[in-house]
């Protein structure tokens, strides 16, 4: 698969490196996050799971999560689809922090880099997405480890949607999640 082919690479660290950093901006003490899975397209499965932390799971994987700083995890992603995407793919979020701040970006699903300005913390971030085409799926673990302490400097909450369209516009997957402070 496509992305077998990135794990462990410089590409596969570029797109997990921010993961730590946009959750520190739901939390001072801990992350915690959970998530409903609002569409999925037809042809479509897949598991987004932790290896600990977690106090409840469902058929797309770990959910009502608490994160603790300076904690490791084994984040593993599993997805299964019929669909295709290519260059005119997008993955979208549009989240609001402490229901005011807007945090939004979009970026192509593949054969870019995409760039997002984090609120609070003032970080912008640039990573590599996949190859294009993605087609039947990725299969990925990844280790990550979160800061010793929080890097933003206030507390927030987060809360809003995340969603992947295919090149003609139709959803291949929407997301809604929040986050809350401990």
């Amino acid at each position: 698969e496509w992305y077998q082919r990135r794990a462990g690479g410089a590409e596969n660290a570029k797109i997990t490196m921010w993961l730590p950093l946009l959750l520190a901006l739901v939390a001072k003490a801990d992350i915690k996050f959970s998530r409903t899975v609002d569409t999925v397209e037809a042809g479509t499965s897949g598991t987004a799971t932790l290896d600990h932390d977690c106090s409840s799971s469902d058929a797309y994987g770990s959910n009502d999560c608490d994160l603790k700083w300076g904690s490791t995890y084994n984040a593993t992603i599993n997805i299964v689809t019929n669909e295709v995407l290519y260059h005119n793919s997008t993955v979208t979020v549009d989240m609001k922090i402490d229901s005011i701040i807007p945090f939004k970006f979009s970026c192509a699903a593949c054969d870019a880099n995409c760039t997002i300005d984090i609120p609070i913390v003032k970080k912008t971030e640039t990573f590599a997405m996949p190859d294009c085409p993605i087609a039947g799926g990725l299969n990925l673990t990844q280790t990550f480890t979160l800061p010793s302490s929080s890097p933003s400097p206030v507390k927030a909450s987060v809360s809003g949607t995340a969603e992947i369209t295919n090149g003609v516009g139709t959803t291949v997957a929407h997301v809604t999640a929040t986050g809350s402070i401990s």
